[in-house]
């Protein structure tokens, strides 16, 4: 098989494996909404090895998914807080602040190293395959809704200021 292929389908797995492990931290009994496992760390400790960028830009992206649905729950109070060791509970609004830009900084991670590692057609394809494994998982989770509200938006906004760029070059 050759690398290329290799290294696109470990993006993927490790994007799929990205989706649910920040919640490995109710089985490590780290408290729900863990700062360690709610976060950038699980993606830049496999920037430890070059070998293992491509594992680090699937579970970046899949953890930026998962932390961008979770900047949505329906009261951030307690359970949905995040916890920091030895700390403890950071206040509601630290909490949203501490999701959602490790959720946008691990999908800056992600969109960097895929740039880096994947030629063109093959980002392009992987780029498909993830939005609609991540789509799929944001329509059925908590929070996901406002996560692919604000993506279309983004979406939107991005091809009318393409729209807009080629139209003033003409």
């Amino acid at each position: 098989m050759p690398p290329a292929l290799i290294a696109a389908l470990v993006t993927f797995v490790a994007f799929l494996i990205g989706l649910t492990l920040p919640d490995l931290d109710l089985r490590l009994w780290l408290g729900h909404r863990s700062a360690l496992t709610h976060s950038i760390v699980p993606a830049c400790a496999l920037l430890a090895r070059r070998r293992w960028y491509p594992a680090a830009c699937g579970v970046g992206a899949g953890t930026g998914l998962h932390l961008a649905a979770d900047t949505f729950p329906n009261r951030m109070i307690g359970y949905a807080t995040v916890k920091l060791p030895f700390v403890g509970a950071l206040s509601p609004g630290q909490s949203y602040l501490w999701l959602a830009l490790n959720a946008l900084a691990a999908l800056a991670l992600a969109a960097w190293l895929a740039r880096r590692l994947h030629a063109p057609a093959t980002a392009a394809l992987l780029t498909l395959a993830v939005v609609v494994a991540g789509a799929g998982y944001l329509w059925r989770t908590d929070g996901g809704w406002p996560v692919l509200a604000l993506a279309a938006a983004a979406m939107w906004l991005v091809w009318r200021w393409r729209v807009r760029r080629t139209s003033l070059r003409a």
